[in-house]
């Protein structure tokens, strides 16, 4: 089977190079975000996915917006007679020309079983509401984001320790797994699917730079489930003294309640732990932080630091 393949991060990386190494499939062409600027010099540089493709000779396309390019972009496929589309945290939404475009269509690695969590950010969703559970979706592409009929799932474990970071890992080898079975085991026809069940569908969107506050008002394991979702890539912030510190990793404490709370309110557990009091009376230990152009930081260092006082708050 000939593809081309639709994607930008370095999770979608990882699955390039997996259809790259699996020789299953021929990748024809890789189509991926423009190059941006980082660093203080500001210089383009490559993303994840273009450098995987330039290293394997791979010709790479990219526009800033597809949908009002997509009449080149056909064109600029039309060298490449792909059978199929696959397509993961591409960045962009494809128009129908595009994907509809190779025989078998488009699939899209989607990191949550829809019709749960459709969306732009089910990762993050799924750690912020609690699941114990989520997983990965291959779907057709429609014209409606996130409801096409289902070619495969794959349920994924969560933990109390996860977050955005080690989900994604967990996401992406799924991910990787089940798309390379349904290439193993294509029989030249398109791939089954089912249809989903849209009246059990739930709904996630982009993450805003106000979901990064944290209100010490709301209770301890909702303050907990909102730092991991936000870790490594947005980071749960707050106030200390007037200047900003991140929040990076937490747990929940056993320490019985303090009622009424005094919400935000810091408590040292011994010479090295930091507890902070939520809505409901509970504490939540933090486990690393980094101050404001500071680096990151344990607990114990940030008290021995900045000498934590009782009595003083975050937010």
């Amino acid at each position: 089977m000939k593809i081309g393949y639709f994607g930008t991060p370095e999770h979608s990386a990882e699955l390039l190079k997996a259809l790259i190494d699996s020789k299953i499939v021929e990748v024809l062409f890789v189509v991926t975000n423009p190059d941006r600027a980082k660093g203080r010099s500001r210089t383009p540089e490559h993303g994840p996915v273009k450098k995987i493709a330039l290293e394997h000779g791979l010709p790479v396309f990219q526009y800033e917006s597809i949908k009002k390019e997509k009449e080149q972009a056909l064109q600029d496929f039309g060298s490449f007679p792909a059978d199929l589309y696959i397509i993961f945290a591409y960045g962009s939404i494809l128009p129908s020309e595009v994907f509809r475009n190779p025989p078998l269509t488009s699939i899209n690695l989607h990191g949550s079983l829809l019709p749960d969590l459709r969306g732009a950010s089910p990762v993050q969703t799924a750690l912020w509401k609690g699941y114990t559970k989520s997983g990965i979706t291959i779907q057709y592409i429609t014209e409606k984001m996130d409801e096409g009929d289902v070619v495969a799932y794959q349920e994924v474990e969560i933990t109390s320790e996860d977050n955005t970071g080690t989900l994604m890992d967990k996401i992406t080898k799924a991910g990787i797994t089940t798309i390379l079975r349904l290439l193993r085991e294509f029989d030249g026809k398109p791939f089954s699917a089912t249809p989903q069940d849209s009246s059990k569908a739930t709904y996630c969107g982009k993450i805003k730079a106000e979901d990064r506050i944290l209100d010490w008002s709301l209770d301890a394991d909702d303050l907990h489930n909102r730092i991991r979702a936000l870790f490594p890539d947005a980071v749960a912030t707050t106030q200390f003294r007037e200047k900003r510190l991140h929040i990076l990793k937490s747990r929940t404490s056993e320490l019985p309640a303090k009622l009424p709370p005094e919400p935000g309110k810091l408590k040292r557990l011994d010479k090295k732990g930091l507890l902070t009091q939520c809505g409901d009376g509970r504490f939540l230990e933090i486990l690393e932080l980094q101050p404001e152009n500071k680096n990151r930081m344990s607990s114990s260092d940030f008290l021995n630091g900045f000498r934590i006082q009782e009595g003083e708050t975050f937010g």
